[in-house]
């Protein structure tokens, strides 16, 4: 696993490479909590991230929850594709597709 991260930009943007699957958890959340403490607004790149699993898609969650993500790479497509629509995606005020429902 690859991490890189650009500097002096406003956002702040955080390039992963590599693996994103939990076996790298320790380096992933150092690198991504590092990066939330210092800079109040993020960018992510995943699009040279090779390979995901369950775990690199709540991290890609939480990116999203903290700022953007300006690339993805097709591993990352694929597999934020085929969570949001597994029926595991579903949660309170979802519908099967993941969207919310009523709107909101």
């Amino acid at each position: 696993m690859t991490l890189a991260a650009g500097g002096g930009q406003t956002p702040y943007c955080l390039k992963l490479e590599g693996p994103m699957v939990y076996e790298c958890r320790q380096e992933l959340e150092r690198t991504i909590i590092d990066a939330m403490r210092r800079h109040s607004c993020l960018q992510a790149d995943l699009s040279s991230v090779r390979e995901i699993d369950l775990y690199g898609v709540r991290l890609l969650g939480l990116l999203q929850s903290v700022g953007s993500v300006v690339a993805v790479s097709p591993a990352v497509a694929e597999a934020a594709q085929r969570w949001q629509d597994s029926p595991l995606a579903c949660g309170p005020g979802r519908d099967a597709r993941g969207s919310h429902a009523a709107g909101f």
